[in-house]
């Protein structure tokens, strides 16, 4: 269960390294700074200490004192619901001693809390300010190509209304391209709802993808059960102490070794298989992949064919 939650843990933080990478090579500079550092950051915070508690439990000698073990689901519940308080009297510290351990899991919860409101606020209120800015530079250039244009026709003093009113025209236009105020307002709200249903999803999804790693333990731990089953009907209770004889024994162990081989290694690896492939698509890709790309379009014998005779006739 620990060994799934650790390579869960570490197969999401590549996935939002991968969005770093995205973000750089696209040169997204807001998705860089406030969507993959308070993403990894949070990551770490929480789930990144939770393995580092694992690790540490592991590499701790216990021997005879096993039950001064904290339990670490217990560590992660304290660090929430009483800020990491330890009781002393009924476990031990992981890291250093209690008090050490219990701020740096304060710090590190302040930490991850600050993160979601980083994500939530920073970068919508960023593109704001950039739309307004944009917009008054628009309107800038637009009162200096009416006050020139105004001058040239004064001097020129031919078909003023008629110029005036094209000027106009020109500029409205400019106006619907660029975005008034209307437009304006639904883009940023567009963009708000985007940021706050991505940061909903990733701040809850950080439980749910790391608890869907479980599916491989879970089902590694299930089929050796069956498969310890298998071996207590068949050769314990039907084989030994049943008859007893070796030739019932002989019988049986062909029936349950077919029978452990179909669950353990047929079924068993079929299903981690498709449980595995799931892990990647959703947990892993979701970090980084949003699918907004080219639109699909299946291969077709026939357009092929049709492209090929067109650009031999074109020729």
């Amino acid at each position: 269960m620990k060994i799934s939650v650790i390579l869960g843990v570490s197969q999401m933080s590549l996935g939002i390294v991968m969005k770093a990478f995205n973000a750089l090579h696209f040169e997204k500079k807001l998705d860089f700074f406030y969507e993959f550092i308070p993403q990894i950051t949070l990551l770490l915070c929480l789930f990144g200490w939770m393995d580092l508690l694992i690790i540490v439990k592991w590499l701790t000698p216990w021997q005879g004192n096993e039950s001064r073990a904290p339990g670490i689901v217990s560590v992660m519940i304290n660090m929430f619901l009483n800020f990491g308080a330890i009781d002393t009297d009924t476990t031990d510290a992981l890291v250093f001693s209690p008090n050490v351990q219990e701020t740096v899991s304060i710090l590190l919860l302040i930490v991850a809390v600050c993160c979601i409101p980083t994500m939530l606020i920073v970068k919508p209120l960023i593109i704001f300010q950039k739309m307004r800015k944009e917009r008054k530079e628009l309107e800038k250039d637009d009162e200096g190509y009416l006050e020139l244009n105004d001058k040239e026709n004064q001097h020129e003093n031919k078909n003023f209304a008629a110029k005036q009113m094209e000027i106009q025209q020109d500029v409205n236009i400019t106006h619907i391209i660029s975005g008034d105020d209307d437009h304006e307002d639904h883009g940023f709200g567009e963009i708000v709802i985007h940021q706050l249903i991505e940061t909903i999803e990733f701040s809850l999804g950080t439980i749910s993808n790391t608890a869907s790693y479980l599916r491989l333990w879970a089902l590694s731990l299930a089929h050796g059960q069956l498969a310890d089953v298998f071996f207590e009907k068949l050769l314990v209770t039907m084989g030994l102490a049943g008859t007893g004889s070796p030739l019932m024994l002989f019988v049986l162990f062909p029936v349950f070794a077919s029978f452990s081989f179909f669950v353990l290694m047929c079924m068993d690896s079929m299903e981690c298989f498709l449980h595995t492939l799931r892990l990647h698509w959703v947990e892993f890709q979701n970090k980084f992949y949003k699918g907004t790309g080219y639109k699909f379009v299946p291969f077709s014998f026939r357009v092929e064919l049709e492209n090929e005779i067109n650009n031999s006739t074109a020729k």
